[in-house]
């Protein structure tokens, strides 16, 4: 007999905040908010009482969940401030700023790291293995910058695998596992965090074994829609499509 899986991934829209550009959509009221009192007391909403002013944000918020991608502390709490923001994401190139910006609060992450690796790794002459010490304090510091943003939204965060295990199921696993032991360690149930993927085979096929044990995935680097099937049907959380490179491939 054959079994027949269905497509079931949250409808999520990824903003990538590189910098705090707010912008407003005039022309656009959704229905939601065709008929607003002037003294609604909802902060979502302007309190003019000649015009409304309905931000793109919160269009998108009517009709999706928003996750916020970014590295950055302080852009992802303004955002979260608004309420409308559910989950967050972060990749390998926002840990590096981070952890590069001369910020204290990172400098603190990044001190602590390594301090981690270190201590699991080493022995007292050194350590046996020096990129394993690396891996170590790079996952880390993703789980510590991963820990500050659980704190400030309401929903998930991912924390993606080593981009170079793509093709490594095994220690892609492995990788995932450990991330989650940092996070509960530090009071962050497994719950609250989504593992990031690359949409490859071997990286879909770690997800499945992933998900059997309960640790959520979210899969990345989705170009088409074969990936974004093989995913649903290793049962993965959630999908990150690249409909930008999608749409340049298109138009050539």
């Amino acid at each position: 007999s054959s079994t027949t899986r269905t497509m079931k991934f949250p409808l999520i829209t990824t903003l990538a905040t590189l910098s705090l550009r707010p912008a407003t959509v005039a022309a656009f009221t959704p229905h939601s908010h065709s008929t607003i009192n002037k003294h609604n007391s909802n902060p979502r909403f302007s309190s003019s009482p000649t015009s409304l002013q309905i931000s793109a944000l919160e269009s998108l918020a009517d009709i999706t969940t928003l996750s916020i991608d970014s590295g950055d502390i302080d852009t992802v709490s303004k955002y979260a401030q608004t309420g409308l923001i559910t989950d967050a994401t972060t990749n390998p190139l926002f840990v590096s700023q981070a952890g590069a910006n001369g910020d204290a609060r990172y400098e603190a992450m990044v001190a602590e790291a390594v301090t981690y690796a270190k201590r699991t790794t080493c022995a007292e002459d050194g350590c046996p293995v020096p990129e394993e010490t690396l891996n170590k304090a790079v996952d880390r510091l993703a789980v510590n910058l991963g820990k500050e943003l659980v704190g400030l939204v309401p929903g998930r965060v991912s924390t993606e695998v080593d981009i170079r295990l793509s093709y490594d199921t095994d220690a892609s696993v492995e990788r995932a596992r450990s991330i989650i032991e940092m996070y509960e360690s530090m009071g962050v149930s497994k719950d609250r965090i989504l593992i990031k993927l690359a949409g490859t085979w071997e990286g879909i096929q770690a997800a499945k074994i992933l998900e059997a044990e309960g640790i959520q995935c979210n899969i990345t680097l989705v170009f088409s829609f074969l990936q974004a099937a093989a995913a649903a049907q290793a049962g993965a959380y959630l999908i990150s499509p690249f409909p930008g490179r999608i749409l340049d491939w298109h138009k050539k």
